[in-house]
């Protein structure tokens, strides 16, 4: 199938595709049999195994085959297993998607035997890839490491079990990876940045990319971030303008297939026609170079760097946001008591004390929550802003916060307002502490 196929079935929201990932157990003496593997699968609760064969191993890869028919969610699902030799895999290939203690590295290494699975997304990518997650956890209840080959990470076995019991998906952070390529132009003095995904292809996307910019990698990061995130669910058109955020004005981009897109660029920069040229090289694949939409006229957007470092409105899906809503509920409970053990009040310092004290302040833990807050005149009557505070206190259901940043459609609410709040509010969390950042998706981390 050439590109051209390809990009047509992106187009109809299909892809060529199949999503794999691997699991090691964490036991040596574990068996990967076909009377296990059936057993395990049959006894979930959370989706039905329909039929399980062993089938004729066709691959210099793998020592066993089994195919199996899952129902989840109403939807039949495909589900290919093959029992690998590890020698096969350098874990060194693998950039880490999470925290991944040492042991449990050590552990993976010393394996003889993982086991790859091999689907396709019939349902939407979060929740088909959070049903392979569901099926790797069953098979192997006790493992040391999660391979995800689309995205190229490892992922924590911990992660994977926390993840895999849970009723609501994991970020879309994981279905894919962000990687960046930068060179230095001496003439300039200053770095030329290509951004590109790794992982969306099994989502019926196009693989996404940034090209040849040097202004507000930060900002750029978060772009191309938050458009993978519309992309998932919506995916756009090729040359079509879709709004991904505010900034004062509206946020304008489009894409354009690769091929097309280094006709106008620069020749011998990051991400042209001499990274792509080698036999089965990954970014010769359906990919979409993104641009700013202004005036009628497609250009770098980094145009944008300056106004995305003052405070933007990003624009998020209602799935995306009813998901992370019900993910910081659903563990809200690590958050209160990561807080009520950590948490110190600021102290309130004389002015002899401000004047003579240590400089040097010990680092202290900061639990942030976000809420969404109906707007002033909302046309649908549900409109909410979704507002970062920190919070000073928690009690009978409610939060008391402190809002870090200026609404843009709540008059009455300004920057440092101390308010409180009802948990049902809640539409995410995070907590940072003097060495380290945890998330729904890391809170694992502080469970031992």
């Amino acid at each position: 199938m050439n590109n051209e196929e390809k990009y047509n079935l992106l187009t109809e929201g299909q892809t060529g595709l199949a999503s794999a990932m691997g699991i090691y157990p964490k036991n040596k003496t574990f068996k990967f049999e076909a009377a296990q593997i059936e057993k395990a699968l049959s006894q979930q609760k959370d989706f039905r195994l329909v039929s399980f064969n062993k089938v004729e191993v066709d691959s210099e890869f793998s020592i066993m085959s089994f195919a199996a028919e899952i129902e989840y969610k109403d939807t039949a699902f495909h589900v290919d297993l093959y029992v690998c030799d590890t020698k096969n895999i350098n874990l060194n290939d693998y950039g880490f998607a999470n925290s991944i203690d040492q042991e449990s590295l050590d552990i993976t290494i010393a394996q003889e035997y993982f086991l790859e699975t091999s689907l396709y997304f019939e349902l939407d990518p979060l929740t088909s890839f959070h049903l392979q997650l569901k099926i790797m956890n069953a098979i192997v209840p006790d493992a040391s490491l999660v391979i995800d080959f689309a995205s190229y990470r490892l992922l924590s076995a911990k992660w994977l079990k926390m993840t895999a019991k849970s009723p609501t998906p994991p970020s879309p952070d994981y279905l894919y990876t962000l990687h960046c390529v930068y060179d230095e132009d001496e003439k300039e003095g200053k770095c030329r940045y290509w951004f590109h995904t790794h992982g969306l292809h099994r989502c019926g996307s196009v693989e996404l990319e940034m090209l040849n910019f040097s202004q507000g990698a930060e900002q750029m990061n978060t772009l191309i971030n938050m458009t993978v995130k519309k992309f998932l669910t919506h995916p756009t058109k090729e040359k079509e303008r879709f709004t991904i955020g505010y900034d004062g004005m509206g946020i304008n981009l489009c894409w354009l297939r690769w091929e097309e897109a280094l006709k106008d660029l620069p020749q011998g920069i990051l991400g042209g026609a001499s990274d792509r040229d080698e036999v089965d090289n990954v970014h010769a694949e359906p990919s979409g170079i993104l641009f700013a939409v202004e005036d009628g006229n497609m250009v770098s957007p980094e145009i944008y760097a300056q106004t995305l470092a003052e405070n933007p409105i990003y624009y998020i899906t209602n799935e995306e946001t009813n998901r992370m809503s019900a993910l910081a509920k659903e563990r809200f409970s690590s958050f209160e008591r990561v807080f009520n053990k950590e948490y110190k009040k600021t102290e309130k310092k004389s002015f002899l004390k401000n004047l003579f004290g240590a400089k040097d302040e010990i680092p202290r833990w900061t639990f942030l929550v976000k809420l969404g807050l109906t707007v002033d005149k909302p046309e649908a009557g549900s409109e909410k802003e979704h507002l970062w505070y920190e919070v000073q206190a928690i009690e009978g259901g409610n939060i008391e916060g402190k809002l870090l940043n200026q609404p843009y459609w709540i008059s009455g609410l300004n920057e440092g307002d101390i308010k409180k709040y009802p948990l049902e509010l809640l539409t995410d969390w995070i907590i940072y502490s003097p060495d380290d950042t945890y998330t729904t998706d890391s809170i694992y981390i502080l469970e031992d």
